[in-house]
């Protein structure tokens, strides 16, 4: 026979290993309360995803069906609105910048020369915006129908003089 060496264990330690591993076995098929909670959080995780994966999927889904032509036909139109309501805001503020001005020329015409020295010094007000776009009519376009109303109080009679800023 060959030569062996055999390292002689205690009987001691040899009884633990095997109480240690019994152990192990018995846990394993039987995993205690901190374990069960572990693989209950596990479980209940595990769905979570499921569902939150479904949720994703279905919003890709919606993503995909809906038309992107659609989408920017949406956003033009409303640019367009919004750009033809600057547009009438242009020609609302060259209208009374115009009625101003005319105004202004009217009261400094009718005032005496004695109420004018305080006025001198002061420039006559141009607007700076520019010409409109369609030169033959000074007038704004009318607002846009809708549903909604626009009901503008009556301009004030004219023979009356009105006591203002100027």
């Amino acid at each position: 026979m060959t030569e062996e060496e055999y390292e002689i264990l205690p009987h001691k330690l040899l009884s633990d290993l095997k109480y240690d591993v019994e152990a192990l076995k018995k846990k394993l098929s039987e995993p205690d309360n901190k374990a069960n909670e572990l693989i209950l959080e596990i479980e209940s995780m595990k769905d979570s995803v499921h569902e939150l994966n479904i949720v994703f999927g279905k919003a890709l889904q919606d993503m995909q069906e809906e038309d992107l032509g659609k989408t920017v036909k949406q956003l033009l139109d409303k640019l367009t609105t919004v750009v033809s309501q600057n547009e009438i805001i242009a020609h609302g503020m060259v209208a009374i910048s115009d009625k101003l001005e005319g105004f202004m020329h009217q009261q400094s015409l009718t005032k005496p020369t004695s109420t004018l020295h305080y006025q001198t010094n002061i420039p006559p007000v141009k607007h700076t915006m520019g010409p409109p776009s369609d030169v033959g009519s000074r007038i704004a376009p009318p607002p846009p129908m809708g549903n909604r109303v626009m009901d503008f109080p009556p301009p004030p009679p004219a023979g009356k003089k009105r006591r203002g800023l100027f």
